[in-house]
């Protein structure tokens, strides 16, 4: 096999000969809540609209695993193992093979850790995201007010944010070890983990300018990324 032939992961193809994600959801969802909810299985393995109605068989899914721990254990487990069964390895010369054909396979590299340590100051007070501005202090808590009056949000909700802003320390996360995966995404909470002291062990794909919008945040804040490496190529992130 040539050194840039590599097997991927691919969705199972459906009935019309298209790998559909929906199809795979579908069966994910119904094999997650086969023992706990039957009932709940058949109306996501024959549900028409997937696309369009799949919250609702989410919201199902959580409210499940609401109901104990063991439940929650058990939707877990068997929703990975729904999962394990629908993907699909494709090779190379197009033949397809299920995952277990990746165990054996052994690792095409090495990775390592590198740690960045922030250089910026930690966050001492909360503040909130609002029309390319930060929200802090007074005029938090009276835009607080205004969505309350004007059916923005919930007084409870404003309650809440108000016991937040009062008591920064709760927000506070030196010595906690958070593992984010898709860390460089747009709309992801990397930057206000770290910006809370947090330690990071970010994963994501291995393209540099997702990797370089992550560095750049690490540097910056008051907390710890831990980053993979290639260990074969020392230097190389």
């Amino acid at each position: 096999m040539d050194s840039d032939e590599r097997a991927t992961i691919a969705f199972p193809v459906s009935a019309d000969g298209r790998r559909s994600t929906a199809a795979a959801g579908r069966a994910v969802i119904a094999g997650a809540l086969a023992q706990t909810d039957p009932a709940g299985a058949e109306a996501a393995r024959h549900e028409t609209d997937w696309r369009t109605r799949y919250p609702a068989h989410l919201r199902r899914l959580i409210e499940v695993g609401l109901m104990s721990r063991d439940t929650a254990v058990t939707l877990a487990r068997d929703g990975l193992a729904a999962l394990y069964e629908q993907m699909r390895v494709t090779q190379p010369d197009g033949t397809e093979t299920g995952l277990d054909a990746l165990v054996p396979a052994g690792a095409r590299s090495s990775l390592s850790t590198f740690t960045v340590t922030g250089g910026g100051a930690g966050e001492r007070e909360l503040s909130v995201p609002y029309r390319g501005e930060r929200l802090r202090g007074d005029a938090l808590l009276n835009r607080l007010d205004a969505w309350v009056a004007t059916g923005i949000i919930e007084p409870s909700c404003a309650e809440a944010v108000r016991a937040v802003a009062a008591h920064p320390e709760w927000l506070a996360l030196p010595g906690r070890t958070l593992v984010m995966l898709g860390a460089g995404a747009e709309v992801g909470p990397l930057p206000v983990l770290l910006g809370w002291g947090a330690r990071i062990a970010a994963v994501d794909l291995p393209r540099p300018g997702i990797w370089d919008r992550v560095l750049q945040a690490a540097r910056q804040s008051g907390g710890t990324l831990l980053a993979p490496a290639d260990a074969d190529q020392p230097g190389r992130t």
